[in-house]
């Protein structure tokens, strides 16, 4: 490996006379028992026992004109190779996937054009993230265009998406055979049938203004094309707006935002949804306590109103994160299904513990609730019989160990209380869930194989 760093280095920095070289790598194995995790167990659940591992390799070169970022990618579960005997495992059809691969073109002193496969991450990633707890994590095969200036920083980011190099047309769902008995025909037919609509544009306009070394605010708008899943030829856009504000002094960290949604969703219906957060961390070393609210809004099934019921008032969060807002159990990471379209009401705390200088723990609480009135499942009453609001509550507990500074440490305990209104729209008879809880260990190890300036 380092005979070929070295030898990569020589042949790129032989066409500039500047030049930076940089080869790293990553694994993270993460061992977890579920039961309970996104889902309540009901009587009959067993947990579940696994190791997911992510392993990488980056490669990053700069020179006085451009960058270049490829990074190689495999995750897996310990056992999962389609290649097996019963004598081991040897592996997979197609293990390996491109992570990163972009290009960065420097325009001017301040400005860059990014293009290719690269992660989109803004302010406090809740409408665009990374979504790094996940294995593979989000990438987006985009172009981004960015400028700081000294008080000022923008970025327009665009992306169009398609599944091959069509022919003709432009269609961007996935499909499955969906076999059916046609009874006029008495016939067996097999039709295509769409699994899911897909985003087939994401981009968006962000300017930051920074007022001084404490306070900033910025601005967000997106617009999102989703193509309709009955259809091969139209994409609905919906569009998203709002506003972040962020306030840092001395042990003070507070930060919140408001958007606003409007446009057309999936099925081609009018959306007016809204989305607020605020949170405030307060350090007194070597404690730390946090609290805030998320409010999401969803869609009343006691309005009768046609005009009501005719829009979507649920706000979609797209690419943004979830598992480190919403309670690290996962309960929400789809949360249109999750709430049945009710939207979501998290209020949360949390402390914090430094046990060294390089070990903390933590112990956060979420109590959930539905936003709106929701339909309850297990009756035929009507719309008027609807579900108790309170969702239930979850204990987070998180310790993280610095061992080196490139080996990290982390692990955790988490459990849920539901209410009933969550057992029945889990479909689980109320009072019959099993204890939900979950743990997991994590080990990531990032080194340095090769830097050119070293």
């Amino acid at each position: 490996m380092k005979k070929l760093a070295i030898f990569l280095f020589l042949v790129m920095t032989s066409l500039s006379g500047f030049a930076q070289f940089e080869i790293n790598a990553e694994i993270r194995p993460r061992g977890e028992f579920r039961h309970g995790y996104s889902l309540l167990p009901g009587p009959d659940s067993d947990p579940a026992y696994f190791v997911s591992q992510r392993t990488r390799l980056n490669l990053l070169y700069e020179n006085e004109h451009f960058k270049i970022g490829i990074g190689i990618q495999d995750v897996r579960v310990w056992g999962d190779g389609q290649l097996h005997s019963s004598t081991g495992v040897f592996g997979d059809n197609a293990s390996l996937d491109l992570n990163e691969g972009w290009i960065e073109l420097k325009t001017g002193e301040k400005g860059a054009l990014k293009l290719g496969r690269q992660y989109f991450s803004v302010e406090d990633e809740r409408l665009l993230a990374r979504r790094d707890w996940n294995q593979s994590s989000i990438k987006y095969d985009a172009l981004l265009y960015k400028l700081n200036l000294k008080t000022w920083g923008f970025q327009i980011g665009l992306s169009y998406n398609n599944n091959k190099e069509n022919i003709f047309g432009d269609d961007y769902n996935l499909y499955n055979d969906v076999i059916y008995f046609d009874t006029t025909t008495q016939t067996v037919i097999t039709k295509k049938a769409s699994l899911s609509s897909r985003i087939k544009s994401q981009n968006f306009l962000f300017i930051k203004k920074k007022f001084n070394e404490n306070l900033h605010l910025s601005f967000i708008a997106m617009v999102t094309g989703v193509q309709n899943p009955l259809t091969t030829d139209i994409v609905y856009g919906k569009g998203t707006y709002g506003l972040y504000g962020q306030y840092i002094k001395n042990k003070i960290f507070m930060r919140g935002s408001v958007y606003y949604q409007n446009g057309k969703n999936f099925n081609g219906q009018k959306v007016n949804a809204y989305m607020f957060n605020y949170k405030a961390d307060f350090n007194l070393k070597p404690w730390s306590f946090a609290a805030g609210i998320d409010y999401i809004s969803g869609h009343d099934a006691l309005k009768e109103n046609a005009g009501y019921q005719k829009q979507d008032h649920f706000f979609d969060i797209f690419y943004g994160a979830r598992h480190k807002y919403y309670g690290l159990m996962d309960y929400f990471n789809n949360m249109r299904v999750a709430t049945s379209g009710g939207g979501l009401s998290d209020i949360y705390t949390g402390i914090g513990f430094a046990v060294s200088s390089n070990s903390k723990i933590n112990l956060d609480y979420h109590f959930f609730s539905l936003q709106n009135n929701v339909k309850d499942p297990t009756t035929d009453d009507g719309v008027n019989f609807v579900l108790d609001k309170s969702l239930g509550s979850e204990l987070d507990l998180v310790l993280e160990v610095k061992i080196l500074p490139e080996i990290n440490l982390k692990g955790g305990y988490s459990m849920l209380f539901p209410t009933k209104s969550l057992e029945k729209m889990q479909e689980i008879e109320p009072g019959q869930s099993k204890t939900a809880y979950w743990g997991w260990l994590m080990v990531t190890v990032k080194p340095a194989l090769f830097d050119s300036k070293k």
